[in-house]
């Protein structure tokens, strides 16, 4: 599929094969036999996807590092960031909880920003990355992994259930989750098979 007379497309509901051609922004392609929604024209090129990304992995950064949730009670502050939140877990006898939360939470994003920016580097420079065909397909695998929106809202039910007992406030950390997702969801809207029409 590295041609565009050899792009082709199959529904995910009836398996039907079509003929992928280039779609307008906004426009949809849908299934001639299942009517299911086969793609969209994406609006977003690839230096607004690029500056997006850049910006994810800034956002990404202040995740890590900074405090998710602070909890003040009885004059004791206790604050911590992401990765100790997963070490902790893991010292606290909670393995499965620990390797779950690195994967979904630190491992998938940051493996997705890399992806993203190895193939959308060269990409606005006019050149196409080594290994784009395996870079693209990780980057579809990879992106069901991540699961930054999750641990978002995970993070604000926290809050809310620790208002009972103890003063608890949102850290930088968690405030960079929520715009994390807001930026993925941005990315994504994209969408990855516009990429192939760049391969000569």
């Amino acid at each position: 599929m590295t041609r565009v007379q050899d792009s082709l497309a199959v529904c995910e509901r009836c398996a039907k094969v079509h003929r992928w051609t280039v779609l307008r922004p906004g426009a949809v392609a849908r299934c001639v036999r299942c009517e299911a929604e086969l793609g969209r024209g994406h609006r977003l090129g690839i230096e607004t996807v690029l500056a997006l990304t850049l910006t994810a992995l800034i956002v990404f950064g202040v995740a890590c590092t900074t405090e998710v949730i602070t909890i003040r009670l009885g004059g004791t502050t206790a604050a911590t960031t992401l990765p100790q939140a997963i070490f902790d877990a893991w010292q606290q006898g909670e393995p499965l909880v620990a390797l779950t939360a690195a994967v979904t939470a630190l491992v998938a994003p940051a493996l997705y920003i890399a992806l993203r920016l190895y193939v959308f580097v060269p990409l606005a420079a006019g050149r196409v990355p080594p290994g784009f065909g395996l870079c693209v397909r990780a980057l579809h695998q990879v992106g069901r992994w991540s699961m930054v929106e999750v641990l978002t809202v995970a993070g604000m039910l926290a809050l809310v259930r620790l208002a009972a007992l103890a003063q608890a406030t949102a850290g930088p950390g968690l405030i960079a989750l929520g715009v994390l997702t807001l930026l993925f969801a941005a990315i994504e809207s994209a969408g990855l098979r516009h990429l192939w029409w760049h391969v000569p």
